[in-house]
């Protein structure tokens, strides 16, 4: 047995599935399934039931995935123990790249001053157990009201703490080609008229559960997405080169660059519409350098 094995059934077990343990463990999802497999027939019982749908513990699996949590926990304090000396920053966020080239900044400020940094991409599910397990520090999100009290649930759950930072709202962004352009402001059924280029993954953001909780999400699924990529450069040059439109938050806004020929116009009936905020685990305070650069974050949405 080893801690390799305790991770790949922990997560499993809260993912429900191989397929997304090995999505989050950057790995593959037979050799998950071999790992575990390997940890069953070592302790003689069956850890996983394996079902059509994904997998679920059994009841010696729940017991032993207490077990398996703990161990990871205090795996990760001897680790932390190890680098006392260090001043090592472990960060992850579904806020987008500009939030990361916010997270870069700081870096650049600090590593003369021998700061080590772990940053990463991640979706808010994937944030959850990478503090549970201690991979990571603090993680920077947000959701829109109806999507804040499902994570909510799950953060008191996982014994986390969310704390708000601030409201903000989505965004529709048009290049000089669309009739829009010089709009001070559009409505829902201003957006039931357009056409869409969005990011691949834009089915995870909260402007995007907004956008299908304020109009008809099968015109937008259907008609109204004509380009879905996941390169920015793409997505606004389509912007600056045709009648398309993008939506997106108003608070990292990717989208917008140095030249100035892409607007974003509020949409009406969604103001404040967005929470965002930092979520940590409920027990303990935050290591010294995640509360430094949680107050540059919030020095900077000043």
């Amino acid at each position: 047995m080893d801690l390799k094995q305790l991770q790949y059934f922990v997560v499993s077990v809260e993912s429900g599935s191989f397929k997304k343990a090995a999505e989050m463990l950057y790995t593959t999802q037979p050799h998950i399934s071999k790992s575990i497999k390997a940890l069953e027939m070592e302790l003689d019982v069956q850890l996983l039931e394996r079902k059509s749908r994904g997998v679920e513990a059994t009841e010696a699996g729940k017991k032993i995935y207490e077990y398996a949590c703990n161990m990871l926990i205090d795996a990760a304090k001897i680790h932390a123990v190890e680098e006392e000396e260090d001043r090592v920053l472990r960060v992850a966020s579904t806020a987008g790249d500009r939030f990361a080239a916010l997270a870069g900044c700081y870096c650049e400020m600090h590593l003369e001053d021998g700061l080590k940094v772990w940053y990463q991409d991640s979706t808010v599910e994937e944030l959850f157990p990478a503090l549970h397990h201690h991979t990571i520090d603090v993680g920077f999100f947000y959701a829109d009201q109806r999507r804040m009290t499902s994570y909510l649930q799950m953060i008191e759950r996982k014994h986390l703490k969310f704390t708000a930072i601030c409201q903000t709202e989505p965004f529709l962004y048009v290049g000089p080609k669309n009739p829009l352009y010089h709009a001070e402001i559009v409505t829902e059924r201003d957006l039931r008229t357009l056409q869409y280029v969005q990011s691949q993954n834009a089915y995870v953001m909260p402007e995007m559960h907004l956008m299908e909780g304020g109009m008809d999400s099968l015109y937008y699924q259907n008609q109204g997405q004509v380009v879905v990529t996941n390169n920015r450069s793409l997505l606004t040059h389509m912007l600056r080169t045709t009648a398309l439109v993008n939506v997106s938050s108003g608070l990292f806004p990717d989208i917008l660059t140095g030249q100035g020929d892409i607007h974003a116009i509020p949409i009406q009936g969604m103001k404040d519409s967005i929470t965002f905020g930092y979520v940590k685990r409920l027990r303990g305070d935050l290591p010294e350098e995640a509360v430094k650069f949680v107050e540059y974050v919030k020095e900077h949405l000043k």
